[in-house]
């Protein structure tokens, strides 16, 4: 296959997995069970194909980097389980863009923890995505739309906010750990303490274990099988085959699909203001990636 055909494939399979992503939002706002609960489900589905994938994807990690793997899960367990909180007290727009800070928090870290150049248009390009942030924020209490009371959904905007910060960590494990390990093995590990986490917070918040009805179940197997397992794996096929700047656009298809569908079945509108938000953080965001490639 042609350089430009191989690039055609992982375009494709990154947009096909970020749309997938996107479904996860409607599928924790409507699941049966608390959030921590959801996404324990959503990452026990997922474990035994994981663990097929893990077992057949080549290098092996060693025992010390799976002990840091298995710590990247908890940062991940911690994003997730602070998105889908935050899912229940501001908009799915609004949980989903601040949780794709992540680049700006990956950027910081990585300056003062790797001592990588921190260029000028990086730095503008992350106060932008920070100013948009503060935007939509105040475009959602303007707008009073959302799941919940306005003073509660500026506390689901900052649990929204930090899970960025939680998903930037554990984007710097995996990233140290280089190309010696494999993908699968990433993601199995990644996803068993994750899921180790949100069971622990299930438990501590008492949340019930179980969904009542099939459609309960058909939808923590759809999260399971289509959004982590489909999803989270064409992008991590297609991301690590293109240049950053161009995954980083086509990964915008999940806040896309997220704010498309809440719209739709949520009635959570986009006034000028939110989308005058949702457009700095994106800008932001692009340009954090674009010169820091």
């Amino acid at each position: 296959m042609s350089e430009a055909g191989g690039q055609g494939k992982a375009a494709f399979a990154a947009l096909t997995g970020a749309a997938l992503i996107g479904l996860s939002p409607v599928a924790v706002r409507i699941s049966e069970l608390g959030p921590h609960a959801t996404n324990l489900w959503r990452f026990l589905f997922a474990l035994p194909i994981l663990a097929l994938w893990a077992g057949w994807a080549r290098p092996i990690p060693t025992t010390r980097q799976t002990s840091w793997i298995l710590g990247a899960g908890v940062l991940f367990g911690i994003e997730v389980s602070l998105w889908a909180a935050a899912l229940g007290l501001t908009t799915v727009t609004n949980a989903t863009l601040l949780a794709n800070l992540t680049p700006v928090f990956a950027a910081a870290f990585g300056w003062v923890l790797f001592k990588e150049r921190l260029r000028g248009a990086v730095l503008a390009g992350g106060i932008t995505a920070l100013a948009g942030a503060v935007v939509l924020a105040m475009a959602r209490a303007h707008s009073a739309v959302g799941p919940a009371t306005p003073e509660a959904g500026w506390f689901g905007d900052a649990l929204g906010f930090s899970a960025a910060i939680g998903y930037a960590g554990y984007l710097l494990i995996v990233r140290a750990l280089g190309k010696n390990v494999s993908v699968g093995a990433v993601m199995f590990w990644a996803t068993l303490s994750a899921a180790a986490v949100c069971g622990a917070l299930a438990l501590f918040f008492g949340e019930a274990l179980l969904p009542r009805t099939a459609l309960g179940w058909t939808n923590l197997v759809g999260l399971g099988l289509v959004v982590q397992v489909g999803g989270q794996g064409l992008i991590a096929y297609g991301v690590g085959r293109l240049p950053i700047v161009a995954s980083t656009v086509l990964l915008w298809m999940q806040p896309l699909v997220a704010a498309v569908l809440s719209w739709i079945l949520f009635d959570e509108t986009l006034g000028a203001l939110a989308l005058l938000g949702a457009t700095l953080i994106l800008g932001g965001i692009y340009v954090v990636q674009r010169y820091r490639a």
